[in-house]
C-alpha cells in the first residue's frame, strides 16, 4: 500500500474510532463494482472490537462494503489461523527430531523399534507442516505486493487452512495411537551413550513428546473434523465443512461492522 492510499484511508477510519481504540488497515483490497475496498479494524489492547470497510474511490456503499467484507474478513481469518498454528510448528527446532534420530537403535525390542518408526513419522509430518506454512507465507507476501485479493486467493487460503487442520490431526493421531511405542523409544534413548550429547532442550522434547493421551484426544475433538477412513474423501469433506463454517462465522461478523452501517 502506498503512503497516499494509507493516508486517505487512515483519515477516513479515524472518523469512526473511539478515543481509547487503536486502528489498523489491512493493505489487501477487494474490488467491488470497480472500487477497491479495504478492511480497517478498531482494537482495544490489540484485540479487534469492530471493523470498517473503506474505499479510495468515491463514497462507501453499504452493499458493496458488505460484499467486500465477505471476502476480506474470510481471508484474514484463515490467514491468521494458518500463521498462528503454523508459526507454533515453525518454532520447533528441526534438531529436536534430527539429533535423536541420529542415535543408532541397537535393540530387538519391538516396541522400541515401533516407537523409532513413529518418531520418524512425526518428523516427516513436521517437515510437511513446515513446507505448507512457508509456501503459504511466500504466497501471502506476493499478495501483499500485488494488493488485490481474488477468488483464487481465497480458495488458496481455505485449502491451506484445511491442510493445517488435517496435518494437526495426523500428528496428534500418531501420538495417540502409538503412544506406548513412542514412550518405549524415548526410554531407550535415555539408556544410550549418545543421549548425553543431546542438548537439554532436545532431551526435554524427547521426554515430553508422547504427551497425555486424554489431553491429545481432547485436542483431536477440538479440531472438529469429519473423520473417515478414505483419505481423499476426508480432505474433500473437511474442505466443504470449512467453507460452510467460515461462511457462518463471516456472517456473524457483520454485527461488528461499524462503517458503513
Amino acid at each position: 500500500m502506498d503512503k497516499e492510499t494509507e493516508k486517505t484511508l487512515m483519515r477516513k477510519v479515524k472518523k469512526h474510532k473511539k478515543w481509547y481504540e487503536g486502528v489498523f488497515i489491512n493493505p489487501i483490497y477487494r474490488i467491488v463494482n470497480n472500487k477497491p475496498y479495504y478492511m480497517a479494524g478498531f482494537t482495544v489492547n490489540d484485540k479487534p472490537r469492530a471493523t470498517a470497510y473503506l474505499t479510495t474511490v468515491g463514497e462507501e456503499d453499504k452493499e458493496e462494503a458488505y460484499a467486500a467484507q465477505s471476502s476480506l474478513s474470510l481471508f484474514s481469518d484463515v490467514s491468521n489461523n494458518i500463521f498462528s498454528i503454523g508459526g507454533d510448528h515453525l518454532k520447533i527446532d528441526s534438531n529436536y527430531y534430527i539429533k535423536p534420530l541420529e542415535i543408532p537403535v541397537n535393540t530387538k525390542d519391538l516396541k522400541v523399534l515401533a516407537g523409532h518408526e513413529a518418531f520418524k513419522d512425526l518428523w516427516n509430518m513436521q517437515q510437511k507442516f513446515n513446507r505448507l506454512v512457508l509456501e503459504f507465507q511466500r504466497y501471502y507476501d506476493e499478495l501483499l505486493i500485488r494488493g488485490e485479493l481474488t477468488g483464487e486467493d481465497i480458495e488458496k487460503g481455505i485449502e491451506t487452512a484445511n491442510w493445517v487442520n488435517l496435518y494437526q490431526f495426523e500428528t496428534i493421531s500418531i501420538l495417540v495411537k502409538r503412544n506406548e511405542d513412542i514412550r518405549a523409544y524415548s526410554a531407550y534413548l535415555k539408556t544410550t551413550k549418545q543421549w548425553k550429547k543431546l542438548s537439554r532442550n532436545q532431551k526435554t522434547f524427547v521426554k515430553k513428546i508422547a504427551g497425555d493421551v486424554g489431553e491429545l484426544e481432547n485436542n483431536i475433538r477440538s479440531l472438529d473434523l469429519v473423520i473417515v477412513e478414505d483419505a481423499e474423501k476426508m480432505v474433500a469433506l473437511n474442505l466443504e465443512k470449512a467453507k460452510n463454517d467460515l461462511k457462518t462465522g463471516i456472517e456473524n461478523q457483520k454485527n461488528y461492522i461499524r462503517y458503513p452501517s
